[in-house]
């Protein structure tokens, strides 16, 4: 069937993929039986507790290898006395840290639920 929209002939079954359905033998309806549905959904439920499971030895699999530390021969590269002005910097720093984990410590508690990792992130934010 072929429609006139402003002088363009469009033919709109071809479109359309919702249009008629076919005639005949080729238009059956699937059949399915309600019981069967209802045993594949209850069968394809799963322990919540098995999903994190899983999930936990997923991400647990997945450690990138770590390399070795390699250490540097600072005097290729900055000067002594900027060596020893970087140290300060970074003492200074490791101190401030420090005061925030004591800080974070007293607020919590020392059995807080917070990990190491992450009050040792949340006290370097906190400089």
């Amino acid at each position: 069937m072929t429609n006139n929209i402003h002088g363009i002939g469009i033919n709109t079954n071809s479109v359309n993929p919702y249009g008629n359905q076919p005639k005949g033998s080729e238009a059956k309806p699937e059949e399915t039986k309600p019981e069967a549905a209802q045993q594949q959904a209850q069968n394809s439920q799963v322990n919540a507790d098995d999903v994190l499971t899983y999930m936990a030895q997923q991400a647990i699999a997945y450690q990138p290898k770590v390399a070795a530390q390699k250490t540097y021969d600072v005097a290729k590269y900055v000067t002594p006395e900027q060596a020893e002005r970087i140290a300060g910097f970074i003492t200074s720093f490791e101190d401030k840290v420090a005061e925030g984990l004591i800080a974070i410590n007293k607020e919590f508690g020392e059995n807080s639920k917070l990990s190491e990792a992450a009050k040792y992130e949340i006290a370097a934010k906190m400089v």
